[in-house]
């Protein structure tokens, strides 16, 4: 049975978020209205989502985020929800805050479209808005979903949802990434020979303790497919470790490239779009959805290994990778080591 939304104006945002969580992440149908008559008269599992309710039915504020068709900087009010800080506050509806509006933020990278950066700087995680609110190591985007899906489940019984089940999806990079010299494969071999030198101990427990996790989510059925590398020789696979936005993506949206593996932070593990699944890349400067497809990568071996002891990794695995089971999500592990691979 299909969902019907009434929303007074129908925005290209509106359709890729709402598509997004309800089509994408709760794998159910949805339809919209611009009218409030068809609304008012359809017998359909319904909500709206406005500035104010019609009547006295299902009911989610909007804030301006998806009514606008430009980038500007956005003066967002926080509220507490559950045990979390939450972006987009609102009052007088079924959720204290604009669920649909901050998802959109998240995943559009909306705010580092206003960050500038110089050639070679990249976006620090510490000024993401996720970072600031303590919500960058959760797919809080999927939780988000889950709560929407009980939500309308209590008050449309019959309203129908798919079902996701957790993968463990291993990556690996073709083209090791370090930063020292000029040619990439040697630059490894120096920083592998660095670690070797210094911390051999300690390097090879970190590496021990990423094989264990990952041959132990092979072993119990978690990794669902092989890992591949990328780039692939067809080219339609691809992850740049200098990811900006959105120059990067509008470059790679001009190739033959459909899959990206870019979505992620160097040296910080998380959910930099606040979602671990797959979704569309929305280019901010054209208004639409385009047809490349960003798998959001948790957490890199570089991230993970970096000043960590061996027990403090395997623990920092562990939460990502519970909190994507928790969701029924994706977890998207990119190995940039050519020595981390699952046995």
């Amino acid at each position: 049975m299909k969902l019907l939304v009434y929303t007074p104006l129908l925005t290209p945002r509106i359709k890729y978020i709402f598509s997004f969580i309800f089509n994408d992440v709760l794998k159910t149908e949805i339809g919209f209205t611009t009218h409030v008559e068809e609304f008012a008269g359809s017998n359909l599992p319904k909500f709206s989502y406005a500035p104010q309710p019609i009547d006295t039915e299902l009911f989610f504020k909007s804030t301006n985020l998806l009514l606008e068709h430009r980038v500007s900087r956005q003066h967002i009010k926080t509220t507490i929800f559950g045990e979390t800080k939450v972006p987009f506050a609102v009052g007088n509806s079924t959720m204290p805050f604009d669920v649909f509006a901050a998802s959109f933020y998240f995943l559009s990278r909306y705010e580092e479209y206003l960050h500038k950066t110089s050639k070679n700087y990249l976006h620090p995680y510490e000024t993401s808005l996720q970072h600031q609110l303590k919500i960058l190591k959760l797919p809080i985007i999927d939780s988000w979903a889950l709560i929407l899906k009980n939500i309308l489940l209590k008050h449309f019984p019959s309203l129908w949802f798919g079902k996701r089940h957790f993968s463990f999806n291993p990556v690996y990079s073709s083209h090791p990434t370090t930063t020292i010299g000029k040619n990439l494969v040697a630059k490894t071999i120096s920083t592998i020979k660095a670690f070797m030198v210094k911390k051999l101990t300690r390097h090879e427990e970190k590496i021990a303790g990423i094989n264990m996790i990952l041959a132990d989510m092979k072993r119990f059925g978690f990794i669902q497919k092989p890992g591949f590398s990328i780039p692939n020789l067809q080219g339609k696979h691809h992850f740049d470790a200098k990811m900006k936005m959105p120059k990067s993506y509008i470059k790679l949206a001009n190739t033959i490239a459909k899959n990206d593996y870019s979505m992620y932070y160097n040296d910080y593990p998380g959910f930099r779009a606040g979602t671990s699944i797959p979704f569309y890349w929305y280019d901010l400067q054209l208004e639409k959805k385009t047809q490349l497809l960003l798998h959001p990568v948790a957490a890199t071996d570089i991230a993970l290994l970096n000043n960590k002891t061996s027990q403090e990794l395997l623990l920092q695995i562990n939460e990502l990778i519970d909190s994507v089971k928790l969701v029924n999500g994706d977890f998207y592990f990119l190995s940039l080591y050519n020595d981390i691979r699952p046995q």
